[in-house]
């Protein structure tokens, strides 16, 4: 553990010229706890972010490999990364001291699940589980398109010579006999269950339409068939998130790993992922969440502003 005294934290700031107003610098100081930052376009919360993260290293003996921050594109994933090369850099030619930060988390919530699969820590005292192969949206629709795999589904559900027009009526008010319209369909609400960690078995006794029912059974075995057969081990980008939230629900220790989690534009995050974080942040409830109430992008997808208003 290396504490910086060559530098300040005043003097790097002096060096970029940044002068952080009272609430930046309050957010960037904030050490221990969880911290709820609602920040609108403009109000800096990128370099909120990055310098946060630097105090926390450079002042504070957090090692990169112990920060996780998810946010929602690659585009803003790349320039955390790029901001914090040329921050950690600053203080590297104070102090001598170089900082890895390959093994920081920091990416998007898709691509950071992909890698804590993957990680050996969350794995001490049994096999590391197989790396499921990433389906993407157009590989899930020719997945899913497939007769093999379509006709197992609309055997499980039911439906039989009616599937596609019930499907399609069902989720799009129009009853249509086109598959590919049917698949589109059921894809898009096999996702929105996912999002939202529903059960299909304890779902389709709670439900009463018959159609959804049916929809439920086509569900469980689509999840099914993704894992089963020679060699087959699938996940779209949905259950990848689930897949994720297993492996921290199967270690007691995952929760301690990370000691500090951030999400950036928090506004958009889903059920599954709200778990996903708080199961992070668990052990040291050093959680930082970042968003505006009015940005949200996701909601079609099951995003919740509700995640963000409520967190405090």
């Amino acid at each position: 553990m290396i504490i910086t005294s060559a530098v300040t934290l005043e003097q790097l700031w002096q060096e970029v010229g940044f002068e952080p107003n009272v609430n930046q610098r309050e957010a960037i100081l904030h050490v221990q706890g969880p911290l709820y930052l609602p920040a609108g376009p403009g109000s800096g919360k990128t370099r909120v972010l990055l310098w946060r993260t630097l105090n926390l290293c450079a002042f504070h003996g957090v090692q990169p490999e112990e920060i996780y921050l998810s946010t929602f594109t690659e585009k803003a994933a790349h320039q955390l990364k790029e901001g914090l090369r040329t921050l950690f850099g600053l203080v590297t030619n104070h102090t001598g001291v170089p900082y890895d930060l390959s093994k920081m988390y920091i990416g998007t919530v898709h691509s950071l699940c992909q890698r804590l699969i993957a990680d050996r820590r969350f794995y001490p005292f049994r096999q590391k589980k197989a790396m499921p192969s990433l389906i993407d949206e157009l590989a899930q629709y020719f997945y899913v398109y497939k007769n093999g795999i379509w006709s197992e589904l609309i055997r499980a559900s039911g439906l039989e010579d009616l599937a596609h027009s019930k499907i399609n009526g069902l989720l799009n008010g129009h009853s249509s006999w086109s598959k590919y319209a049917a698949v589109t369909n059921s894809i898009s609400l096999f996702n929105r269950l996912s999002e939202e960690c529903i059960v299909p078995e304890v779902a389709r006794e709670q439900a009463s339409e018959p159609v959804l029912q049916a929809m439920l059974a086509m569900y469980a075995t689509y999840k099914q068939s993704l894992n089963v057969g020679s060699g087959v081990n699938l996940t779209d980008f949905s259950l990848l998130q689930q897949r994720a939230l297993q492996v921290l629900e199967s270690y007691t220790g995952a929760q301690g790993i990370f000691k500090h989690v951030f999400i950036d534009e928090y506004q958009d995050t889903n059920t599954i992922q709200e778990r996903l974080f708080f199961k992070l942040a668990a052990g040291h409830r050093n959680i930082c969440v970042v968003g505006d109430d009015d940005q949200a992008l996701y909601r079609f997808r099951g995003a919740t502003v509700e995640n963000f208003v409520q967190f405090p």
